[in-house]
């Protein structure tokens, strides 16, 4: 039966607390060793506990190659990077992995710990060969481990990492604190949009690695410090669906008696369900075993893996009712990263913006003159373009009148509450950002998809076996044009689905991630001369992965009907463009494939 194995090297938050208080949980900061039942090695952060780390895989000789996942670079999760021994073995190799941030590169925020002034070694100085990964919120691969991320609400941009193999699944959530206060304090029904995308983030894991640094009862005077409560911590567990929860990040002040007293606590918070509590423990492994035939389902997510560093310096943040004591805070935000474009505008200028597809971040406050905020962003949704369905839109009130059911609908990104930090405003304007940053767009729905749906099912090809008579068309393209793929694609409610794929062994890919689903949106054809280019595929899982688009060009497929079906289309690997003669010969040979999508209709009907 296939085995991930988890093992702890440091359990500690803030601090490292050696010691004999601290003996059967561990004082060493945080550090979790994820190994594959292949072998592949994945630490997640590198705290003091990965000084020991290095040395036991140097000494049982697995120290040649491995990963690094960091959640966010405080301290008490880096602070062991210096001292990880197989970054100093000559001919090793490693992956460094961690949240993209709007100016700096990840490399350059890690090596300031070594700066001269801090430590007597650079980083330069690591003998390994090591490679520096940038990643915002999606979904990568490394080797047979399949992990998402999503970013956690802590005062520095953080990600939570979720890894899967081996039909087991795991979630390291450390350094986390709940979007709603009362969450915090203990009250299990307390589920504001934030928290709630939480859960889904744990839901059914086999083990989840949970940030419960404080109790409901010291959380008020904590704040905006940036943790949860073991109350949180076992509520959001329960409601996932998760089987095994380990508490994490253990508060540097209590010793093992102390936190023997939470998990009692948590045990007896969680009695009554499925849901096991134990604590995290320097040492202790936990084995997660899948069934030996589990199939994984991977949901689909842009790809994490992004370039380094984007400057900011273009980014325009726009706010409109907006207290003054808010929009300073917010200000003095934006400018600690660099961004100078803030401005407060009318809402007659905001809707003006947004047509324009210019702003990549909103606010809109309580303080709207008679307008209410929620019903400002849902029109404001309804205007034009991919960029105002896909605008961060961030709601600035009192948690009190956070609505429990009208934000989804109207399109809140989602809410900040006060009270807020400059540090907590700060962390989450990165985390908008980067969203908005992200060089990948899923298309939008056509206004008429239902119709158009059952267009695409009248036509009966769907799952059908290969016709020569389509598949024609696409050697023909692929020849003409010297194009490696050509493609006769239908578009499903969730799918993109290949009647013709000449050159691409698959015959579906998931609608999210597909050229074709933006080429049904117009009656025009599509042409993306340079992938790399175009802000809505730069960062396509098929663009950075296989295989690797570079250049698109597809004519939208009409049913009999008139409703857009599909697309006849060609690819390739390199960028290039089409003559006006190349585009008609594309296009007569769409009108052809249309024609075959014709009698299939007429060989049902008759």
């Amino acid at each position: 039966m296939p085995t991930m194995k988890v093992r702890f090297w440091g359990t500690r938050g803030s601090i490292a607390t050696p010691g004999g208080a601290t003996l059967r949980y561990g004082g060493n900061t945080s550090c979790v060793e994820v190994t594959s039942d292949s072998g592949t090695t994945i630490l997640i952060d590198a705290g003091t506990g990965a000084n020991a780390l290095g040395k036991a895989l140097v000494e049982q000789g697995y120290a040649g190659r491995g990963h690094i996942l960091i959640s966010h670079t405080h301290w008490d999760h880096i602070q062991g990077l210096p001292f990880f021994e197989p970054l100093f073995s000559a001919g090793a190799e490693w992956h460094v992995y961690g949240p993209r941030t709007p100016r700096q590169s990840l490399r350059e925020v890690l090596a300031a710990q070594m700066d001269y002034a801090y430590f007597p070694v650079a980083l330069n100085s690591f003998a390994a060969k090591v490679h520096y990964h940038e990643i915002v919120e999606g979904g990568f691969s490394i080797d047979d481990v399949w992990i998402a991320t999503q970013y956690l609400n802590h005062p520095a941009l953080t990600v939570g990492y979720r890894l899967e193999a081996d039909g087991a699944s795991v979630v390291y959530a450390s350094d986390h604190e709940p979007h709603d206060r009362e969450a915090g304090e203990g009250h299990a029904e307390a589920r504001e949009g934030g928290d709630a995308a939480h859960i889904e983030f744990l839901r059914d894991a086999d083990l989840v690695i949970h940030d419960a640094q404080y109790t409901a009862a010291e959380y008020p005077t904590k704040l905006g410090w940036g943790h949860s409560t073991v109350e949180y911590a076992v509520d959001v567990a329960r409601a996932a669906n998760v089987k095994t929860l380990a508490l994490y990040h253990h508060d540097p002040s209590r010793d093992d008696e102390a936190v023997d007293r939470l998990i009692a606590a948590a045990r007896k918070r969680a009695s009554g369900s499925d849901l096991q509590v134990v604590a995290a423990a320097e040492g202790n492994v936990i084995e997660l075993r899948g069934a030996a035939n589990a199939a994984r389902v991977t949901p689909f997510l842009p790809s994490s893996l992004v370039e380094p560093a984007t400057n900011v310096t273009e980014e325009l943040v726009l706010m409109a009712g907006v207290s003054a004591n808010d929009r300073a805070i917010l200000s003095a935000a934006a400018k600690a990263d660099g961004i100078p474009s803030v401005s407060e505008v009318l809402t007659e200028q905001l809707v003006e913006a947004v047509q324009g597809g210019h702003p990549s971040l909103i606010f809109l406050g309580d303080a709207l003159d008679g307008i209410d905020p929620v019903l400002l962003c849902a029109d404001l949704r309804t205007l034009a373009g991919y960029e105002a369905k896909d605008l961060p839109i961030i709601i600035v009130t009192d948690q009190a009148k956070v609505p429990e059911d009208k934000g989804e609908a109207a399109g809140v990104t989602d809410w900040l509450t006060r009270p807020f930090s400059l540090q907590y405003a700060r962390s989450r304007m990165r985390a908008w950002l980067m969203r908005s940053m992200l060089r990948w767009r899923k298309a939008a729905l056509p206004e008429d998809e239902e119709a158009r749906l059952a267009a695409v099912y009248r036509l009966g090809l769907l799952d059908t076996d290969a016709e020569e008579r389509f598949d024609r068309h696409a050697r023909i393209a692929a020849a003409a044009f010297d194009a490696p793929i050509a493609l006769v694609s239908l578009i499903d409610r969730e799918r993109q689905w290949y009647k013709a794929h000449y050159g691409f062994e698959f015959s579906e890919t998931s609608r999210d991630m597909g050229f074709c689903s933006h080429a049904i949106l117009g009656d025009d054809p599509l042409i993306v001369n340079d992938t790399l280019r175009d802000d809505r595929f730069a960062e396509n899982p098929v663009v950075l992965g296989d295989p690797h688009v570079r250049f698109y060009a597809g004519i939208p497929l009409h049913a009999a009907d008139g409703a857009r079906v599909g697309a006849f289309c060609i690819v390739d690997s390199k960028p290039r463009t089409l003559s006006a003669a190349q585009l008609r010969m594309l296009k007569d040979m769409a009108r052809l494939v249309e024609e075959e999508l014709e009698q299939r209709v007429g060989v049902k009907a008759g």
